[in-house]
């Protein structure tokens, strides 16, 4: 910039000058425009996380597994906001973002929207009795309820049972849900937020992206107003890739149907 070989505009840029979609930008001579551009339409991603799994890279810690930043596409001029946050140890439906307007909505509503979860807990008897497990429980000085607990699959002393809640904010709850009754928990999957379903067909570490029909659904949950994309957005925009990875080897839970499936397919 300091040797003059970049245009704004036509003119000689300087430090401080500001860049506007639509200006025209020059380096050595070659127009770099549209490079610069970004898409304006909000995008939304569903992502299986795998258990252990950390959100973002911390250069401190010793993580052998990709972090699910990295293992998104990148976005230019902007980045992907975790809307229903989880510890490293949980795993499933992980929705992410690019409109942190939508980000902040969905977080601040999520007492309002429903979720439903797979467990997998080591009970005490081949025998064990699905009542012995409450529906109610005390969490940070908190009374949690849920809407239900039923049994799926599972043989012998590890079983899964499909939780389902009215409340998408109490996550770690369900653990302690499991706890209170002296009951091991080795894995919990969210197979549902708000009304988006976690795909069967969604191999673990895979993303998949929402359609506008799914994306308008999700902001009149938030309780936001959603613009579908201009024919120029859409031409300007930077399609998000499948994910064309091989899947991971392994068995998953066949989880039971819980209600319209939102797969983005």
């Amino acid at each position: 910039m300091l040797e003059g070989r970049i245009l704004l505009n036509g003119k000689r840029a300087q430090p401080g000058d500001r860049y506007q979609e639509g200006d025209r930008v020059e380096i050595d001579g070659k127009d770099v425009s549209a490079r610069l551009r970004t898409a304006s339409a909000p995008r939304v991603l569903i992502y299986h996380k795998l258990q252990g799994q950390p959100i973002d890279a911390k250069p401190s810690e010793d993580v052998k597994m990709r972090s699910v930043m990295e293992s998104v596409p990148s976005l230019r001029g902007a980045r992907w906001l975790v809307v229903n946050t989880m510890q490293a140890g949980d795993s499933g439906l992980l929705v992410l973002t690019n409109d942190g307007r939508l980000a902040d909505a969905l977080r601040r509503r999520a007492a309002t929207l429903p979720a439903a979860y797979m467990v997998r807990a080591l009970v005490s008897h081949p025998d064990f009795a699905l009542e012995r497990i409450p529906r109610v429980v005390q969490y940070d000085d908190v009374v949690v309820e849920f809407d239900s607990v039923e049994h799926a699959g599972g043989e012998g002393r590890n079983r899964w049972f499909l939780v389902k809640s009215s409340r998408a904010h109490r996550r770690a709850a369900v653990r302690a849900l499991f706890e209170s009754r002296g009951l091991k928990v080795s894995r919990v999957i969210q197979i549902r937020f708000a009304d988006l379903e976690l795909p069967r067909d969604l191999p673990r570490g895979r993303h998949r992206a929402l359609s506008d029909e799914q994306v308008a659904a999700l902001y009149a949950s938030a309780g936001l107003e959603w613009q579908a994309p201009t024919r120029d957005d859409r031409r300007r925009k930077r399609r998000v890739p499948p994910d064309r990875r091989p899947g991971t080897s392994g068995k998953r839970p066949s989880w039971p149907s819980i209600g319209t499936r939102k797969s983005g397919r």
